[in-house]
């Protein structure tokens, strides 16, 4: 996928040396050095230079590229897929492009679903249940949400991810694959498991929908509609794809005192058997909070160490902060076996990459910039 606005790297390619690349032109290129933060040294024609580096890119691989694109700022360098891992996406149509990374079928609901959700509406389950307020159904729906989203201050536990795996699950995110399984079990364990499936929120939802007493579904504006439009994109999005390196995007809400807080996370990664790989990965989360307004984490794992950059668009009051809470940080990071090296600040309007990356664009290869 072409990625563009990366934030640029140090300079490292001359305009005498740019003019030698042809649009389209197939090279050879050796990663002499990877740096945590997804920076690195590339060779290239006999030349070491600066470069942004995919997720899943390991120092000493050599792999064939395409120059993809050429201007003044540097260059793009496309990866070509490996025989047996990856489709060809290059030639694809734009709105199929996704479909096949993500690994889906070529369905126009699926593709409305997957374009939809990347930019949906982070506020979507608070405003929606806001213009519910008098039906007959807002109590039953919201008191089911409030028991499937995990709490803020869960995360900050040890235990935190249990509490996100089982929030996803209260969601309904393994709906159709649960009925699947259930198909397999006998009387009267699929009729336990029926009801267990019935009382996470999308069987709720599917539930209400499908109720002789319900709106109309036609109406695109349906709130109902449109959570359960939410719910399906993010089943679309939770999968890891079928590219080289994992990729999946999970929009949550959080409860902090009866409030929900939006929050995007987006995770890329080289892979370990079926699992993504989180010794070598790259995770961004935007949160958008009451007091300090949004503020986005990028950070990037290597082996046993990572390197963050906070983001947000009120710099003045980031390094107090930072200071109170990173020493903390680094402890509970250690405690998982990862050494924080630092810790950066930076403009979020600004950095377009971040923004990008989160809503499903991400490094294919490698980018060279002046």
């Amino acid at each position: 996928m072409e990625v563009s606005n990366i934030s640029s790297a140090p300079s490292s390619i001359s305009a005498s040396l740019l003019n030698k690349f042809q649009l389209g032109e197939r090279l050879l290129v050796e990663v002499v050095q990877k740096l945590n933060n997804g920076e690195g040294t590339v060779r290239v024609k006999g030349q070491n230079m600066h470069a942004l580096l995919e997720t899943s890119t390991q120092a000493g691989e050599k792999f064939w590229v395409k120059v993809g694109n050429l201007n003044e700022g540097g260059l793009l360098l496309i990866r070509e897929p490996i025989l047996g891992k990856s489709k060809d996406i290059s030639s694809a149509p734009q709105q199929l492009q996704q479909i096949i990374e993500r690994g889906l079928p070529n369905n126009q609901e699926i593709i409305a679903l997957i374009k939809s959700f990347q930019t949906s509406d982070m506020g979507l389950f608070r405003s929606l249940f806001g213009s519910m307020q008098g039906t007959s159904i807002t109590d039953e729906l919201l008191t089911n949400l409030k028991r499937a989203i995990p709490q803020w201050n869960s995360f900050s536990e040890d235990n935190g991810m249990e509490e996100l795996l089982s929030s996803l699950k209260k969601l309904g995110l393994n709906y159709e694959q649960r009925i699947q399984q259930m198909m397999k079990l006998d009387y009267p364990a699929r009729g336990i498991e029926k009801q267990r499936l019935q009382e996470t929120f999308k069987g709720m939802l599917l539930k209400i929908i499908q109720s002789p007493t319900s709106e109309d579904m036609s109406d695109s504006d349906s709130p109902l509609l449109q959570l359960l439009q939410k719910i399906t994109g993010q089943q679309l999005w939770f999968k890891t794809g079928t590219m080289d390196s994992a990729y999946m995007m999970l929009h949550i809400p959080l409860l902090n005192k009866e409030q929900f807080v939006p929050v995007q996370i987006a995770i890329e990664s080289a892979r370990k058997g079926l699992k993504m790989d989180e010794q070598h990965c790259r995770i961004a989360v935007l949160v958008e909070t009451q007091e300090l307004g949004e503020i986005g984490i990028d950070a990037f794992f290597n082996e046993n160490s990572f390197t963050c950059r906070v983001l947000s668009n009120g710099l003045q009051f980031l390094p107090d902060l930072l200071e109170a809470v990173v020493p903390e940080t680094r402890e509970r990071f250690a405690k998982l076996g990862f050494h924080l090296e630092r810790v950066e600040l930076g403009e979020l309007d600004q950095n377009l990459e971040f923004k990008h990356f989160l809503q499903g664009s991400r490094r294919t290869g490698v980018d060279i910039s002046r």
